[in-house]
């Protein structure tokens, strides 16, 4: 009778799995052999897997769809005596700090929630405090829109989105309470600044779009005043204008100003596509699912208190370098500051070879990358015994998590020995280091910190694949092109792989350097030695490197 009950169960996982993955990944077409990340998985898409089969009833964690990839071992695990266990941490966890904890006499008028900061959120704002640097963790982006322009249709999709997403109405006290908090308003306007720019020609128009980023990126923001966002349009034509955002980034991660940007595009093209049709340009947006960001500090709150994931980055930790990096030239910040930042096309030839390995080896191009960028440090700091950071996300494993806007990064360190072995290894070793992460990865970098006593790494790599973006190519009567980002971080030297939005294998290489504390041309030595990496790793991963 048992195993009855067993095969019934295990036909009740295959088929609640079989249909999550079709729906995340956009295809039914896999095979019991076919691993999760060959088919296009990433970790937001494992993220939106987990919660769809815990709505189908089927309890999972993301670190478990790392550790069985291959639909027939996923299958099998969950079916079998290990996979049982509590549900997720983050259902259980709680905030230190509420509304209902704070003297009403104290909150402002018009504050419906109100919860601590995270970790992420407070490190941002020690360091631009520190350094008294406008420009930092304010991040710009702008892109051109070819279609019609109606100051009416944006304002209302800026007031759908804020009504949508707490962190838009959100403001910062960092004096008033037991503990920094960040305060829910019930309403928040978003700031929309219209510049007539068609009677100048397209130069003019750059030039005037250029003197905008360069003065916005020295504007502050009052973090009192809900909301941390400013929207600036620059009009081209009567069928085209330049879409600006700043905000803070200590409102929104990458993946969330992709789908802020998306959801903005959406609503737009909903009101503005030509007649008789207009709310066929888009589809509506998804029902959020009742996931919060206060659900991501309470998690990380528990996950702070985890004496397993304490334990772990220390032993993690144990007898490692920080590596030295070339010393400063002595140029500074402000004679250096274009060449602080490396660009490269990562060449087309090595993009489809970077899939080609990740296939092969079923990691994920995510995987490929990092082992180039630790091949890269050890070239560089002529050591073999490597630990650089990594950026990564530690969102609510609940359906629906990947909707919601937040911080929901951390950086943590990954450490490898580079020595010996061969192209191939050195990527599965590092997608073990990073599966390793997964149980701890919500247990602050700050906290990892304090516990060794100093920084565990100066640099850090960033990979960005953000396929949010993808839907605005689907929009009837909006159009985006020409997208430009900017943004800056506290860490000396960052490593990012980018996908460009709407492109679907086009990578760029940015490396970004502090030339404060390191040499500038150091930003075009890790790009070099990046590169040279990648084309080594993808001629044939099976020589030794």
């Amino acid at each position: 009778m048992s195993t009855v009950i067993e095969n019934r169960t295990r036909d009740r996982i295959e088929q609640t799995m079989r249909t999550a993955w079709a729906e995340v990944l956009g295809t039914d077409a896999f095979g019991p052999d076919d691993s999760f990340f060959t088919l296009g998985g990433d970790s937001i898409t494992a993220i939106r897997l987990v919660g769809v089969c815990r709505a189908g009833g089927v309890e999972m964690k993301v670190a478990q769809v790392f550790l069985h990839p291959v639909f027939r071992d996923l299958v099998a695990f969950l079916g079998g005596p290990e996979s049982a266990g509590p549900p997720p941490a983050e259902d259980q966890a709680r905030l230190s700090t509420t509304l209902a904890d704070l003297d009403p006499a104290l909150v402002p008028a018009g504050v419906v929630d109100a919860y601590p900061l995270s970790a992420v959120q407070l490190g941002m704002l020690y360091h631009c405090e520190l350094d008294g640097d406008t420009g930092l963790y304010h991040d710009l982006t702008s892109c051109e829109i070819r279609g019609r322009w109606d100051r009416a249709a944006l304002e209302e999709s800026l007031a759908v989105l804020c009504d949508r997403h707490d962190v838009l109405r959100t403001s910062f006290d960092l004096a008033d309470f037991p503990e920094p908090l960040q305060l829910v308003h019930a309403r928040a306007v978003v700031p929309v600044e219209v510049e007539d720019l068609s009677a100048l020609d397209r130069t003019g128009q750059e030039e005037a779009l250029a003197g905008w980023w360069a003065r916005e990126a020295g504007v502050p923001f009052d973090l009192s005043a809900a909301p941390l966002l400013r929207v600036h349009v620059g009009l081209r034509s009567p069928h085209s204008f330049q879409l600006s955002l700043s905000v803070h980034h200590i409102l929104v991660d990458g993946w969330s100003y992709a789908r802020l940007v998306t959801e903005l595009l959406t609503e737009y093209a909903r009101r503005t596509a030509p007649t008789p049709t207009p709310y066929d340009a888009a589809p509506a947006l998804p029902a959020l699912s009742g996931v919060r960001y206060r659900d991501f500090i309470a998690h990380e709150q528990r996950a702070v208190a985890s004496a397993d994931s304490r334990d772990f980055w220390s032993g993690l930790l144990a007898g490692a370098a920080v590596l030295p990096l070339p010393a400063p030239d002595g140029s500074g910040r402000g004679e250096a500051e274009a060449e602080a930042l490396t660009v490269r096309t990562i060449p087309a030839d090595l993009t489809a070879g970077v899939r080609r390995v990740a296939n092969e080896l079923r990691v994920p191009v995510k995987s490929v990358h990092l082992a180039a960028y630790l091949h890269t440090l050890s070239a560089l700091s002529q050591a073999p015994d490597v630990v650089g950071g990594i950026c990564g996300s530690s969102r609510p494993e609940r359906e629906g998590a990947e909707l919601v806007l937040g911080v929901f990064i951390n950086v943590l360190p990954v450490r490898l020995v580079v020595r010996g072995g061969t192209w191939g290894e050195l990527v599965t070793a590092a997608f073990e280091a990073e599966r390793a992460h997964l149980p701890h990865r919500a247990y602050p970098l700050a906290r990892i910190q304090r516990d060794l006593g100093r920084a565990p790494f100066e640099t850090m790599f960033n990979f960005t694949d953000l396929h949010a973006f993808d839907a605005i190519g689907t929009l009837r009567g909006v159009e985006a092109d020409g997208w430009r980002f900017a943004d800056r971080t506290n860490f000396p030297v960052v490593v990012e792989v980018n996908r460009r939005p709407l492109q679907e294998e086009v990578f760029d290489l940015q490396v970004r350097v502090d030339p404060e504390a390191t040499a500038a041309a150091t930003g075009q030595r890790l790009a070099d030695l990046f590169l040279e990496a990648l084309a080594r790793l993808t001629a044939d991963h099976t020589a030794a490197y």
